[in-house]
C-alpha cells in the first residue's frame, strides 16, 4: 500500500520514486493536479514531444475502450527507453479503476502511467486500487494555503530576481487561490510587470493582479450573508469560471456564519454595539460594511438554523458530486433571500 499525506506530496515530487510506475494524482483543484502531473512527467526523463515515447489519453474514452490503456502500458518503446502514459479526467469509471488494480499488481516493464483525477472520496474504487496496488502510489493534491502559496510566490520572485515586502505579499495572497495554474500565471504576470525594479509593491499588485480567487470569493460570501440577491449569480459564475471548487464556497460560507454566530452572541448576550464588534475583527475596509449589515440582520436563532442548513448541504454535495455546483448555488441564493427578508424586519 502506497499513499502520501497532503503535506508529504511536495517532498515526493522533488524526487519522484518511479519504483511505483502507476501514479495517481487527485484533488479538487484541476490546476494543481495538472501542474503536479506535469512535474512528474518532466522528471520521468521521457521526451514528451516524442509520440512514440509519450501519449495522453482521456479517461472517458478509455471507459469505452480500456484495452487501449493495457496496450499502451505494455508496449515496448520503438527506440528503447521508458514510455510515458498520461490519463486525464479520471474519476469513478469502473473500467479504469479495474485496470489500475491490474496494472499495479506487478511492476510495469519500461512504462510509467500518470493519472489525473478530481476530488476522489476514500471509498472511490480508483483511489482505493491505487492505494492498495503494490506498484502504485496515490498523491492527494489540495488547495494552496499558507506556506504553499508563499512558496509559489517565492519561487516566481526568485526566478525573476525580485523581492516582495510584507504588505505587498499580503495583498497578493488575498488575490490568489482557487486555481493553481491561474494563480501562478497571475504571479508571473506581476513579475513581468515589475521587471526593471528591485521590489514588487502593493501598487504593483493592485495594478496588475486580477481577482482570480479570494476577492471574488469574499465578495460572494458577503453578498449572500447581507442579502444582495441580484449580484450573486454573476459572482458565482465568476468563481466557477476561475476554477474555484464548490466545496471551497461551502466551507467559506460555513466559516463565515460560525464567525457571525460568535459575534452575534457578543451583541445579544453581551450588549455590545454592532460597530464595535465588527471593528474588533478588523475586517478589510472593503468588507466592513457588508459584515455590519449581516451582523445587524441575522439574530442568533436564524444563524443556528442556517448553519444546520449549510452542514446538510455540504453533506449532500459530497454524496452527489455531480450536483455539487447546483446544491452550492442554491445554498448561497437561499441564504441571500433569507438575509434580505431579515433586513426588512429592521
Amino acid at each position: 500500500m502506497a499513499q502520501k499525506k497532503p503535506g508529504e506530496v511536495e517532498a515526493f515530487l522533488s524526487r519522484p520514486d518511479f519504483s511505483f510506475p502507476v501514479i495517481l494524482l487527485y484533488g479538487p483543484d484541476p490546476g494543481l493536479v495538472s501542474e503536479r502531473s506535469e512535474k512528474v512527467a518532466e522528471l520521468s526523463g521521457v521526451d514528451r514531444s516524442d509520440p512514440f515515447a509519450a501519449v495522453t489519453l482521456a479517461a472517458d474514452e478509455l471507459e469505452k475502450d480500456i484495452g487501449r490503456l493495457y496496450d499502451e502500458a505494455q508496449t515496448v518503446s520503438m527506440f528503447g527507453g521508458t514510455r510515458l502514459i498520461r490519463v486525464r479526467g479520471a474519476g469513478n469509471g469502473k473500467s479504469l479503476a479495474e485496470a489500475v488494480a491490474e496494472l499495479s499488481a506487478k511492476k510495469l516493464d519500461g512504462a510509467i502511467v500518470i493519472l489525473e483525477a478530481g476530488d476522489l472520496k476514500k471509498s472511490s474504487a480508483l483511489r482505493a486500487n491505487a492505494e492498495r496496488g503494490k506498484f502504485a502510489i496515490a498523491l492527494p493534491c489540495y488547495q494552496d494555503e499558507g506556506r504553499a502559496i508563499d512558496k509559489m510566490i517565492d519561487e516566481e520572485m526568485r526566478e525573476s530576481g525580485l523581492t516582495i515586502g510584507r504588505e505587498a505579499r499580503d495583498e497578493l495572497r488575498a488575490r490568489l487561490g482557487a486555481n493553481r495554474i491561474a494563480s501562478r500565471g497571475e504571479i508571473r504576470k506581476l513579475c513581468l510587470y515589475a521587471l526593471g525594479t528591485s521590489s514588487v509593491t502593493e501598487e504593483d499588485v493592485r495594478a496588475i493582479v486580477g481577482d482570480v480567487s479570494a476577492d471574488t470569493l469574499e465578495e460572494t460570501i458577503d453578498a449572500a450573508a447581507s442579502g444582495e440577491v441580484r449580484r450573486l449569480p454573476h459572482l458565482i459564475d465568476r468563481l466557477v469560471s476561475a476554477g474555484t471548487a464548490t466545496f471551497q464556497l461551502h466551507q467559506q460560507l460555513l466559516r463565515y456564519f460560525q464567525q457571525l454566530q460568535t459575534m452575534r452572541e457578543m451583541v445579544e448576550k453581551g450588549g455590545e454595539p454592532v460597530g464595535r464588534v465588527v471593528e474588533r475583527r478588523r475586517p478589510h475596509f472593503r468588507r466592513k460594511h457588508a459584515m455590519e449589515v449581516a451582523l445587524s440582520a441575522w439574530p442568533l436563532d436564524a444563524i443556528t438554523t442556517i448553519l444546520q442548513r449549510i452542514d446538510a448541504d455540504i453533506l449532500a454535495s459530497r454524496k452527489e458530486g455531480g450536483l455539487a455546483l447546483t446544491i452550492t448555488r442554491q445554498t448561497l441564493l437561499d441564504v441571500a433571500v433569507e438575509a434580505a427578508r431579515l433586513r426588512t424586519r429592521h
